[in-house]
């Protein structure tokens, strides 16, 4: 996948939101009409795919979105006289559950004392507007689609042309107001990943391990991805020294609404030997881009990283809990738990954040990615980060457009899978 066919489909992407913003538009009640039978076969396709991958490959969470796509084909097919309501009901459900999940937002930044509540609040506020919108008639409906392609056209638009000429193209975006569906932002590396992968087993080369300067990176962001389930929605750490840092949600006692909610758990840990495991055992291939940093921004990762320990606690899996209790552990007994896999495989060391905004984890708010580009910017790197829920696959679509600008500090990247032993390290077992 070179940069040329990138481009060619950036291209297509921005005349196809052109299209559509004019279609909705212009034509209201067709578009609509042609819309939902188009997502009505999308989801009877990946219906009856996820359907034979659940039987076939023995994937019990294929087989449920299996039916919750079924479902959705038949509830279409059967309403297809009634587009409208069909289009509010998507609305309101979608806008519901994003304005839903700001509000949990808003009370958690209260919660920790964190000054972003208050643009929280407002932003759940604009949803809740949405689904009021929602309930109008059809035409308001299309017009309000229009008005979103159009955005993501010009988004598009500017982000093609400024980095083609890249003088302080990262802040000449509208990447700050909307950012492209996150279901195709989230799993897009998977699709370059797995492209790679192919390539190089026919012996091809590829456009990643490369770089544009002989220096050494001085820091590297990592952005998983995956092959199955929510593996797909990937993760993303950063490491420096040698030491890689992450945060997540890994207290399952204490997970709640559905394990995407729980205390904020940060990790360090080898970069290489992390990597390996990342790849071999979990079954996550990573995409790392090396960074130049400044004396500045040196100095400021290390007040980071004291500041990290300050508002942090030891922190231990449950099978250190058993190890100290009994004086033995058999991962055998914590294998489904990843924290307990991953101190067992790499020795990885846990800290609990106990006060600041990090002390609650969330899927849709204070997760890994918003973690890291939050990190990365405190030291000054200026990553532009979307209003909303954010994906790695976002970051992985800024890091690949910012290695082409000559005058970033993105200097190298590379990509690793199991799947191709050779771009794997080089670490003791």
């Amino acid at each position: 996948m070179s940069m040329t066919t990138i481009r060619k489909a950036e291209i297509f992407s921005i005349l196809l939101f052109l299209f559509l913003s004019l279609a909705c538009l212009f034509y209201p009640s067709s578009t609509a009409m042609v819309l939902i039978r188009m997502t009505a076969l999308i989801g009877l396709a990946s219906g009856l795919l996820f359907f034979f991958d659940a039987f076939h490959k023995k994937r019990s969470l294929d087989l449920v979105a299996s039916i919750v796509c079924l479902l959705y084909f038949g509830w279409a097919l059967l309403w297809w006289k009634r587009d409208a309501d069909i289009l509010r009901t998507l609305f309101i459900v979608y806008y519901a559950i994003i304005a839903a999940v700001f509000y949990i937002q808003t009370i958690l930044d209260l919660k920790d004392h964190s000054s972003d509540w208050k643009a929280e609040l407002l932003l759940a506020f604009f949803y809740t507007c949405f689904v009021v919108f929602s309930s109008y008639r059809l035409a308001t409906i299309s017009h309000l689609l229009a008005l979103y392609f159009f955005i993501q056209a010009c988004q598009m638009g500017l982000e093609l042309y400024f980095f083609s000429s890249p003088y302080n193209a990262r802040y000449y975006s509208f990447r700050d107001w909307i950012m492209l569906p996150a279901w195709f932002v989230s799993v897009f590396p998977s699709f370059v990943m797995g492209h790679l992968v192919e390539k190089k087993m026919h012996d091809e080369n590829t456009h990643f391990d490369a770089k544009k300067s002989e220096d050494k990176p001085d820091l590297i962001v990592w952005i998983h991805t995956g092959e199955y389930g929510t593996t797909l929605y990937g993760h993303m750490t950063f490491s420096r020294d040698s030491i890689m840092y992450s945060y997540g949600d890994y207290d399952v006692a204490k997970m709640k609404w559905f394990k995407t909610m729980g205390p904020g758990i940060f990790f360090s840990v080898n970069d290489q030997i992390y990597a390996n495991n990342c790849c071999i055992v979990e079954h996550c291939p990573l995409f790392a881009y090396g960074i130049k940093l400044t004396d500045e921004q040196k100095q400021k990762f290390e007040a980071m990283k004291d500041s990290i320990l300050s508002q942090t606690i030891r922190w231990h899996c449950p099978m250190q809990e058993a190890y100290f209790k009994t004086g033995h552990a058999s991962l055998a007994d914590f294998e489904k738990d990843y924290a307990s896999r991953l101190w067992d495989r790499t020795c990885a060391i846990f800290r609990m954040y106990t006060k600041g905004q990090w002390a609650w984890y969330s899927l849709l708010g204070n997760n890994c990615s918003n973690y890291s580009s939050a990190m990365l910017n405190e030291i000054g790197l200026h990553i532009p980060v979307s209003k909303g829920i954010v994906s790695p696959g976002e970051f992985f679509e800024y890091f690949e457009q910012a290695y082409q600008d000559p005058d970033s500090c993105v200097i190298s990247k590379s990509w690793h899978s199991a799947k191709v032993p050779s771009t794997l390290f080089d670490t003791i077992d």
